[in-house]
């Protein structure tokens, strides 16, 4: 471990060990100065706290967003067949990628009586199909058949929180976005502030259709055809 000295305590310690040969100073002074002091030369230890430990977790989508309890295991890479050690960590709710959890005390021991280093974990946020995470927002996408985009109705969107109806306006087009206001991640700062979840609508093309309807959206092209003619 290295020790960080002040100016001038290096050259106390010389006066001390080699009676004041290079500097001058009273032996007053210099008991003041190493009062402090308790080196190896005394048979005592420099107090030092312990290095911190640097190790990853991956935690589900879901762990991120709503936070929790998870054991862990330590394991030695220099001795893999040791038993780790279990540890109990606690996620906070809205944590995201590249964050890191400390866990005090849990890194390298001290010495000298000092106290133990950290460990820190940093955190890899496991992926969720259906699912895209960017800061606190979501996205997801629905799919809708062609006639509710047309004529307008409803969709069931998915959500971290459960399952919701959402309305679907007439004439909607592909692409379009529908913003869930607080159905998104919780701050880590405020718990009361989430945010929101954007939903893409995917139109679904018919497959298989019947002659009758083939034929009726037919009619319902050549309408669509002579309104453009004439408009």
């Amino acid at each position: 471990y290295t020790t960080l000295f002040r100016s001038g305590d290096m050259d106390d310690m010389l006066g001390d060990i080699f009676g004041n040969m290079f500097h001058g100073g009273s032996a007053s002074g210099r008991s003041r100065r190493t009062s402090g002091f308790t080196g190896g030369f005394g048979g005592e230890s420099f107090k030092s706290k312990g290095s911190d430990i640097k190790a990853g977790i991956t935690v589900g989508f879901d762990e991120a967003a709503f936070g929790g309890d998870k054991v862990i295991t330590l394991s030695n890479p220099e001795n893999p067949g040791q038993p780790g050690q279990s540890l109990k960590v606690h996620i906070p709710a809205g944590i995201d990628s590249g964050k890191s959890i400390r866990l005090r005390g849990k890194g390298m021991p001290g010495t000298g009586g000092g106290e133990a280093g950290d460990l820190l974990l940093k955190v890899t946020v496991a992926p969720k199909p259906g699912y895209e995470r960017k800061g606190m927002d979501v996205y997801t996408t629905v799919s809708v058949p062609y006639t509710t985009a047309v004529f307008g109705g409803e969709a069931l969107v998915h959500t971290l929180y459960g399952d919701v109806m959402c309305k679907i306006k007439e004439g909607t087009q592909s692409g379009s976005k529908i913003r869930l206001r607080g159905k998104g991640i919780v701050s880590m700062k405020d718990s009361s502030v989430h945010g929101d979840q954007y939903v893409t609508i995917q139109i679904e093309v018919p497959r298989n259709l019947s002659p009758q309807a083939r034929q009726k959206l037919k009619e319902f092209e050549e309408i669509c055809q002579g309104s453009s003619r004439t408009a």
